[in-house]
């Protein structure tokens, strides 16, 4: 075995085992709680799995035993594949990294898919007419002419992720864009080098130490952002729990109560029970750090509905278009919606209105919409109440920042209110 394999074989095992490092100290520190964590496992899974691929075939190069030929053969044939495997996953990373940062589709990302996807199809292809490599009589690898086009693919998936940090850049900060514009750098020196030293791995190398300087430019600074984010989340329930529990509507409940309990005792006992669950819902969410069922969400809204129709009686009419349910969103999320539709719409006309709660299932996201007939407002006035100002924008906040939701409103005075809630598909794994 010449030096130059030697060489490769020793470097690539070590990218290995800096790779393997990284990932236990993802796992070790930050856990796998944010989404970037575990798209950047990913990454750091399939780079290493790349390294050993090409280990294999450099050590099997040569050797003439039968188990020679088929370990040189699959080193090579996962070599190709899993170069493609981690330009995808990078676009995936740098995509969910960028919409922590702002409204973003993935348009990009599913390009890169189509084209990481056609050289992962191409590559399968060349098995049956070797048109990217041959393993001879002495098991030693050579490319045959169409090799080119597999890293044609691959430079292709490469410059899509290259613009799109490009196009992005003004979303970056100084350590970040040093740190991505690595992975535009390194790959040119990478093939310059081994342009002038054929046989050397740089190219590989270069995924290695790209992988390095993202890792301590921006993956370290999300596990510091995931922090302060995870905080203000804390301060946000607590918020939230404060302007759920309202003397006024607490007063009126009570009041209602004091009353049935004159005229129906059985009311009054199931109405005692349905504040104390009321309650229990507001204070539990305080603790609860995580995405909850939707159902249990709209059970806490129904339980509010039904103190309130206690009060309102028909002036509030109730319609449920539940054709989903199997998704989950932040705790106090369509309770304080629902709420602001009752108070300060249907309430506020002399005979009421309806609330309707609606719920539907797209491509890539679930869409719960809360519509009202009540007065409306006029969007570009003034808003005169700020607590409910104040509480629709703890809403959208934590939606964003615990699964990437939106919130949006719509009103016309007069006319009505309409909330739309978008939670996106996969958002009990950000």
């Amino acid at each position: 075995m010449s030096t130059l394999f030697l060489v490769n074989i020793a470097i690539e095992i070590s990218c290995s085992v800096i790779c393997l490092v990284i990932m236990i100290g993802i796992i070790v520190g930050d856990g796998l709680r944010g989404r970037l964590n575990r798209l950047f496992i990913w990454i750091l899974f399939s780079n290493t799995a790349l390294m050993l691929s090409d280990t294999l075939a450099f050590f099997s190069i040569g050797k003439t035993a039968t188990h020679f030929f088929v370990t040189n053969f699959i080193g090579n044939l996962f070599t190709f594949l899993f170069s493609y495997v981690v330009i995808a996953c990078f676009s995936n990373w740098l995509n969910i990294y960028l919409a922590s940062k702002y409204t973003i589709k993935r348009t990009a990302v599913y390009i890169i898919y189509g084209v990481c996807g056609f050289g992962i199809a191409m590559t399968l292809f060349s098995l049956f007419n070797d048109m990217y490599f041959i393993i001879d009589e002495n098991n030693i690898y050579h490319r045959q002419s169409m090799y080119w086009l597999s890293q044609v693919i691959g430079v292709v998936g490469m410059a899509l992720n290259s613009i799109e940090i490009i196009r992005r850049r003004k979303y970056f900060n100084r350590v970040e864009m040093l740190a991505l514009g690595s992975y535009i750098v390194f790959p040119i020196i990478a093939i310059i080098i081994q342009m002038l030293y054929y046989g050397f791995v740089s190219v590989y190398i270069s995924s290695t130490l790209t992988i390095i300087f993202i890792f301590i430019g921006m993956q370290a600074q999300y596990s510091k952002t995931l922090k302060e984010k995870e905080l203000q989340l804390t301060q946000q329930r607590i918020a939230v729990m404060l302007s759920q529990i309202q003397p006024h509507f607490l007063y009126n409940a009570l009041a209602g109560i004091r009353s049935l309990c004159k005229t129906d005792a059985e009311a009054a006992r199931d109405a005692l029970v349905k504040i104390s669950k009321y309650l229990r819902s507001n204070m539990d969410s305080l603790m609860n750090q995580t995405l909850i069922d939707f159902k249990k969400e709209l059970e806490h809204t129904d339980i509010y509905l039904s103190l309130e129709k206690m009060r309102f009686s028909d002036r509030i009419n109730i319609v449920h278009d539940i054709t989903v349910h199997n998704f989950k969103l932040p705790a106090l999320t369509l309770q304080p919606i629902v709420e602001n539709a009752v108070r300060h719409g249907i309430t506020k006309k002399v005979n009421g209105g309806t609330v309707t709660i609606k719920t539907e299932e797209t491509g890539d996201s679930f869409i719960i919409t809360v519509t009202d007939d009540g007065i409306g407002f006029d969007p570009a006035a003034p808003i005169d109440d700020d607590e409910s100002h104040v509480g629709i924008e703890n809403v959208r906040s934590r939606l964003n920042m615990m699964c990437g939701g939106t919130l949006d409103i719509q009103s016309l005075s007069g006319t009505g209110t309409t909330a739309v809630i978008t939670i996106p598909k996969g958002a009990d794994s950000v």
